[in-house]
């Protein structure tokens, strides 16, 4: 009588005996499974070393195009492990896949593969592929795979290099894009971790501050350049100096998360009227000061100021109004937000940068 294996012995047995038509049958079973687990054990031929035979390239193809069967949560998984990984291979391998994902050039990505049992099962040339949700899925994870990979080289190579292949160009030009979020440090899972930060009642302003310094697009997403506790003379230590890519600067001055930004009377609370004072003294400091501002703070002139503390969400309708209101009276001058306000902020940027950062041509005219 024949044995039967399970899922793990075939994939084991893929990894270690298999040729590139057995790969693709046992990808095929995995299919057909279609549970969570079966994506796990995908990912295992995806990743695989295959014993460091001389066309493991092709073996690692086959089965990272297999994740798509799996939709957005297929491409989201396989980022993670890549990410986990972080060897040079995979690197390459799911960054070329994403970005052809991401561009709709999935089928000539596959043109390859497609004799593959597995890969023809999938019908590549379907619409369905093209669908909002998995191109952008494959953004944002092409997005965080090219930001966290490779953290100590300055050109990620396992990236870069996908750009000197003859592939599709508008995959490359892809590619090239999500480098620019990685230029600028924008990070999905850091926006994450943020949220996180600043929804604990327990977080204190120091944490919330070395956070900041270490993703500063939280703070600002396209600074040029940002001081943590900058010195105005010699009493004078603001929590950052932002310097923005117009030469405007912003001087911003944080309190804890959990400290309220209006009382229930509606009233600005103790502690936002204590940060607000501090940042208007910086700011006419700098003006006071500005001969000597200057040599420190290039073009640095009448600096707008920032206050964060407490979360908006919190809010009351009528506190949310008051708030508004007191913005208003010092427009231009002044804001005080919410740590959810920047949130919201950064997330909104990284949001457009998917939506349409990967686009060469972003004019659109009015009929």
């Amino acid at each position: 009588m024949e044995r039967k294996y399970t899922l793990d012995e075939l994939v084991h047995l893929a990894e270690t005996q298999g040729s590139l038509e057995g790969v693709s049958g046992v990808i095929v079973r995995l299919y057909e499974s279609g549970t969570p687990t079966s994506l796990d054990l995908l990912l295992n031929l995806a990743l695989s070393d295959y014993g460091g035979i001389t066309y493991k390239s092709d073996y690692q193809m086959i089965s990272i195009i297999g994740t798509v069967y799996w939709g957005a949560v297929g491409l989201r998984k396989l980022g993670e492990r890549a990410i986990a990984n972080n060897g040079f291979r995979a690197i390459t391998n799911v960054t070329s896949f994403l970005s052809h994902v991401s561009s709709k050039t999935l089928n000539e990505f596959a043109s390859t593969y497609r004799n593959f049992e597995n890969v023809q099962q999938l019908d590549l040339s379907s619409d369905k592929y093209l669908t909002e949700e998995l191109v952008s899925t494959a953004k944002e994870v092409l997005i965080a795979l090219i930001q966290s990979v490779e953290k100590e080289n300055t050109f990620p190579m396992g990236i870069i290099h996908n750009l000197g292949w003859g592939a599709n160009e508008i995959a490359q030009e892809h590619v090239f894009a999500a480098l620019m979020a990685r230029w600028f440090n924008f990070s999905p899972i850091g926006l994450d971790n943020y949220q996180k930060l600043v929804s604990n009642s327990k977080t204190t302003e120091s944490e919330v501050h070395n956070f900041l310094k270490s993703a500063p697009y939280v703070l600002e997403p396209f600074h040029a350049q940002i001081w943590s506790k900058p010195k105005f003379g010699e009493k004078l230590i603001p929590d950052f100096l932002i310097r923005s890519m117009d030469n405007n600067y912003t001087i911003v001055e944080i309190e804890q998360p959990s400290f309220s930004i209006i009382t229930k009377s509606g009233e600005l609370s103790a502690k936002a009227t204590h940060a607000k004072r501090q940042a208007l003294d910086f700011r006419n400091w700098a003006i006071n000061n500005s001969l000597y501002a200057i040599q420190t703070y290039k073009n640095i002139y009448r600096p707008f100021c920032l206050v964060v503390i407490g979360n908006e969400s919190t809010l009351s309708a009528m506190q949310a109004e008051r708030l508004k209101q007191e913005n208003e009276s010092t427009q231009g001058v002044l804001k005080i937000v919410g740590f959810d306000w920047l949130y919201a902020r950064a997330k909104a940027t990284f949001d457009n940068i998917v939506k349409f950062g990967f686009e060469r041509n972003t004019f659109k005219s009015v009929s």
